[in-house]
């Protein structure tokens, strides 16, 4: 199954569970936007909520009364390769391999970090794909849209891709930019389990007509670890093209 297919295959089986359309968004200016931390509406926990500017969420239903359910509890973001997406969708998150801040599972308050290629996986748009399901655009990257409470936050470390000098993200300082969270001593925290730490709230997806790596909120991964390997860095494109 090739990429687009697989992602259109993903948000099939996540309409079989339900999809939740009336959350759906695109932040952007005209649609939603806003500067700074998210102050006002939910409680979304002791962590400040930034605008995921050119990106679109596709809305999960998680549960009745959700914001109620979900009451401040922080927003974060876990980036993906496209091999690894339906498992975790449908399934739930695994504890990290690598191990820079301790065991836990990886995630991210940044979508601009979690979208680096080491994590979120660029993938070329076929022609074919593009007038069926995208419109527009020539590549894709998504992210995992999750909801974490602060009890389960075992760490706020610092970013693990050698990113000393430039700024990753203009809102979150590089040594707060990753999350470890509590994975219960299980080998796989399952978004269905209502004693779960943490779940799946939405699919992140980003279209671009240029690569990724080109926007100006990229060049951070030009100063940090960039690698042409692909099981390290799925840039999706020879680094010397870039």
């Amino acid at each position: 199954m090739g990429p687009i297919e697989s992602l259109r295959e993903i948000l099939k089986c996540r309409e079989d569970i339900k999809l939740y359309p009336k959350y759906n968004r695109i932040y952007a200016s005209g649609n939603f936007y806003w500067t700074g931390a998210l102050n006002y509406g939910l409680d979304r926990g002791n962590q400040p909520y930034y605008c995921p500017i050119g990106w679109q969420r596709r809305s999960f239903y998680v549960t009745d009364n959700f914001c109620e359910r979900f009451k401040g509890w922080c927003i974060c973001y876990h980036g993906t390769k496209f091999k690894h997406d339906l498992s975790i969708l449908l399934s739930g998150l695994k504890p990290a391999e690598t191990k820079a801040h301790g065991d836990g599972i990886y995630a991210s308050p940044s979508t601009n970090y979690a979208c680096h290629p080491r994590y979120s996986e660029v993938k070329r748009i076929k022609s074919s794909s593009r007038k069926l399901f995208f419109k527009s655009g020539n590549y894709v990257q998504f992210v995992v849209e999750c909801r974490v409470h602060p009890k389960y936050i075992r760490k706020i470390g610092k970013e693990t891709l050698g990113a000393e000098k430039p700024i990753i993200d203009s809102n979150i300082p590089n040594d707060s930019i990753e999350w470890v969270i509590d994975y219960q001593n299980k080998s796989i925290v399952d978004f269905n389990d209502s004693s779960a730490s943490i779940v799946c709230s939405g699919l992140m997806i980003r279209v671009t007509d240029d690569h990724p790596g080109l926007l100006p909120q990229s060049q951070s991964w030009y100063e940090s670890h960039i690698c042409n390997y692909p099981k390290c860095c799925a840039l999706g494109i020879d680094l010397e093209h870039l």
